[in-house]
């Protein structure tokens, strides 16, 4: 998404995104309500929502006599005038799942599905596009999750083996040209959903650490086929103990992907520990020294974990091991999520509902 802080060819964008925002957010509005909530002229208001009804994507809602004289006309945001497809293969416990949820524009849900799979392979992924493309033909955008970092469009290290190397989005989008496809990484995407889901837009910065039991790595088949790869002892101690942790951080309302779209491998943080320390132990350890090398770096207001080595018990002794390394004052809040399902869809649709935006965003100036 682009800032800028003035530019009038822009400026009825935005009014427009503003407009569909606030009616949104009303439900139900007259251009007088509407106007008030965005702060645009009623006149403005008026042609703006004309063209919505023309497109279709705003409709005058169904009027009710109660009084005299004629009711103000009012709008309703059609939901259903496009839809979007959250599609995210995922390790844990061994296993190896698709997730896929079709949503309208205002998040409500068409159709959800989790299944099992045997691996998670390109054929997969576009064999769920194709048909989800074939049954909602008001799809316009597929957001994709992935468990791997991304360079310049090509998936790096990934817990799906079949995936590294490929220029996923582009070889998608060449597949399905009338929908836009967007890959994000999974931590990333988690990061965002819980973002816009508990922080209520505000100006903090957030990370959400994720640790599934015995997750089917990349590394760790490309080990098994070729044991003389050049792995630092830490990441071979990680793999050993089937430890693998990913994160993700947003600040301002930003996800923070770094330049080359490596940040969040935490896994690779050269975290000490002593070689006869109990695996459970381990995990403990390794990841209080992670928040204390995020905390100096990002200094989140929340830290989030998820995933199977994290449980009530397990997050208050990394809590209180973190308080050995960090200053109670900048000791950010470790809480626990049972699930990262939920924060995963919210971050990709609303990637996606940007997407379909106008891209781009008001900025305050600062005093």
């Amino acid at each position: 998404m682009h800032t800028i802080r003035n530019d009038i060819t822009k400026v009825k964008e935005i009014n427009v995104e503003l407009i569909k925002s606030a009616l949104k957010g009303l439900g139900t509005a007259t251009k007088a309500q509407i106007a008030e909530a965005t702060e645009i002229s009623v006149a403005t208001c008026g042609k703006i929502l004309n063209e919505l009804c023309e497109s279709g994507e705003v409709m005058e809602a169904a009027v009710t006599s109660g009084g005299y004289g004629r009711p103000a006309k009012s709008y309703v945001y059609n939901g259903n005038y496009s839809l979007i497809a959250c599609v995210y293969v995922a390790s844990d416990r061994g296993k190896v799942t698709l997730s896929s949820m079709v949503c309208n524009l205002l998040g409500e849900v068409q159709e959800e599905s989790t299944r099992e799979i045997e691996r998670a392979t390109y054929d997969v992924l576009e064999d769920t596009i194709r048909r989800l493309t074939e049954k909602h033909a008001k799809l316009r955008v597929a957001s994709i999750g992935i468990p791997g970092y991304i360079t310049n469009d090509v998936i790096g290290l990934c817990n799906f083996v079949d995936l590294m190397g490929l220029p996923l989005r582009s070889m998608l989008q060449e597949k399905f040209p009338d929908i836009k496809i967007l890959v994000e990484n999974d931590m990333n995407a988690a990061a965002y959903g819980f973002y816009q889901n508990n922080c209520g837009g505000r100006d903090t910065t957030i990370a959400f650490i994720y640790s599934p039991i015995d997750a089917q790595t990349g590394l760790e088949q490309m080990l098994r086929e070729d044991p003389t790869m050049p792995v630092s002892e830490e990441q071979r101690t990680l793999i050993n103990l089937s430890i693998n942790f990913g994160a993700g951080f947003v600040s301002g309302g930003h996800i923070l992907r770094g330049f080359s779209g490596f940040a969040g491998e935490v896994s690779f943080l050269p975290v000490v520990r002593s070689k006869e320390i109990d695996p459970v132990d381990a995990s403990v350890e390794s990841m209080s020294h992670i928040i204390g090398s995020i905390v100096p770096v990002l200094n989140p207001e929340i830290v989030a974990l998820t995933g199977g080595y994290f449980d009530k018990k397990t997050v208050e002794e990394i809590r209180a091991r973190c308080l050995r390394l960090i200053a109670p004052q900048h000791m950010p809040q470790i809480i626990l999520r049972a699930n990262i399902h939920e924060e995963y869809v919210s971050g990709l649709l609303n990637l996606a509902l940007e997407e379909l935006s106008c891209g781009v965003m008001l900025v305050k100036r600062k005093a």
